[in-house]
């Protein structure tokens, strides 16, 4: 079982078995009762709680320090982290094959905000030319072992904050014709630099604009802040790109196992240009 499956979602927690590992975590959105029994939660061999002043830690401590799964035909190299996360995100592989897709030869793509790659995998087995931008060093080089592991080496890395990292690109007239980025609500950028999503999303996408080439070919623009909802994505991008383009948005979701409930984590918006 060398996957991602969610196995069961309620009273604020989903249960989950990630490679082998079968685990619980926080899930805020899963306000229903569970469908699994309680024996089959108790199956759980760790569990993360998180705390009231940020944060968290796991229960048991009895997860492997690293081990990997084959997701959407990627694989990713995982670790428990202090906050919880594993290092892949299992909603955003639903915009894997999309990239994938999309991507061409000639595409010059930027990732924003990338973390541990797998959108960056996913276009570079595409074929594209791609660029991984993340703040955190640590990440980077988490996204460089994922990228050996699936045997892509012409990516190029860059730690750097994403504002800064674009106005010097703009200054050097550097262009990209793909654009993918994921936003955070809160965040530091490398040397420090507040990110607040509500006061930084517009300059941000200005700054975005300046750096496409004039032959764009797509942008895939996610989030995960609760009021920035499809139709939000959507009239940031017509804001700043007109409306001669097409958006296809929508809710990213984890789907449950043997069930039709589905975890609602996050939002997307995919734009193609005529």
């Amino acid at each position: 079982n060398n996957t991602y499956t969610l196995l069961d979602s309620g009273y604020f927690k989903k249960l989950e078995n990630v490679g082998g590992q079968v685990m619980v975590r926080p899930c805020p959105q899963a306000c229903w009762a569970p469908s699994l029994a309680k024996q089959d939660w108790n199956k759980a061999k760790d569990t993360y709680i998180r705390s009231n002043k940020g944060g968290g830690k796991w229960k048991f401590n009895s997860l492997p320090e690293q081990w990997d799964i084959v997701y959407h035909g990627q694989k990713m190299i995982l670790r428990p982290t202090n906050f919880g996360h594993l290092g892949v995100f299992a909603e955003a592989a639903s915009n894997w094959q999309w990239l994938k897709d999309m991507s061409k030869p000639e595409i010059k793509a930027l990732n924003m905000f990338a973390y541990t790659g797998g959108s960056s995998l996913a276009m570079s087995k595409g074929g594209a030319q791609v660029t991984h931008l993340d703040a955190a060093k640590g990440i980077v080089d988490w996204a460089r072992l994922n990228a050996e592991a699936n045997d892509i080496s012409n990516i190029r890395w860059i730690v750097d904050d994403v504002n800064r990292f674009l106005d010097r690109e703009i200054r050097r007239g550097n262009k990209y014709d793909a654009l993918v980025m994921d936003p955070p609500s809160y965040g530091r950028g490398s040397k420090g630099e507040i990110w607040k999503i509500e006061d930084d999303i517009m300059p941000f996408l200005e700054r975005c604009k300046a750096v496409m080439s004039d032959k764009p070919a797509f942008i895939l623009f996610t989030c995960h802040t609760p009021h920035f909802t499809p139709k939000v994505l959507d009239n940031l991008i017509y804001t700043v790109w007109g409306e001669d383009l097409t958006t296809e948005s929508g809710e990213m979701t984890i789907p449950q196992e043997s069930s039709k409930r589905t975890i609602p984590s996050g939002f997307y918006t995919r734009v193609t240009f005529p």
